[in-house]
C-alpha cells in the first residue's frame, strides 16, 4: 500500500487486525526493522509469503510494481481499492475487494481470509 499517512488507518485498523484475527502475521516495510536493501527486503518478504494484500488506491507505481512480483512468484494475492477510479488496465479484470469504510474493509477482509482459509487456499 502507499506509505502515506492518510493510508494509515487503513493499514492498521482495516487490515492489520483482520490478517491477526485470522492467525497471520502482516507486515508494512515502513513500519519494519531491518538493515540493508528496502527492495531486497521486500522482494524476499514477497516471495516468503503464503499470501500478499495490496491496497491498489490512487495507483501507487510502487504497489503495482510488487503486485507484479507477487504474481511472478505464484503467491496468492487479495487485491483491495477504496475506490476503483484509478485502476490500471492491469488490474482491471481481477478481482478487487472494494471497500467504503475502514470498518468495512476490516469486516470483508476478515470474511475473505477466514473463507479461503477454511476452504485450504492459505
Amino acid at each position: 500500500m502507499p506509505f502515506k499517512e492518510e493510508m494509515d488507518d487503513v493499514y492498521h485498523y482495516g487490515i492489520q487486525g483482520a490478517v491477526k484475527a485470522t492467525g497471520y502475521l502482516c507486515e508494512r516495510a515502513d513500519l519494519s526493522s531491518f538493515t540493508g536493501n528496502i527492495m531486497e527486503w521486500v522482494r524476499q518478504r514477497i516471495k516468503s509469503s503464503k499470501l500478499v494484500i495490496a491496497d491498489l488506491t490512487d495507483a501507487n507505481p510502487n504497489v503495482y510494481l510488487e503486485v507484479g512480483y507477487a504474481w511472478g512468484c505464484g503467491i496468492p494475492k487479495i487485491l483491495i481499492v477504496g475506490n476503483t477510479e484509478h485502476l490500471k488496465f492491469d488490474v482491471r479484470d481481477q478481482r478487487c475487494l472494494q471497500y467504503k469504510s475502514i470498518k468495512n474493509l476490516e469486516e470483508s477482509l476478515q470474511s475473505e481470509l477466514n473463507s479461503l482459509k477454511n476452504h485450504g487456499n492459505l
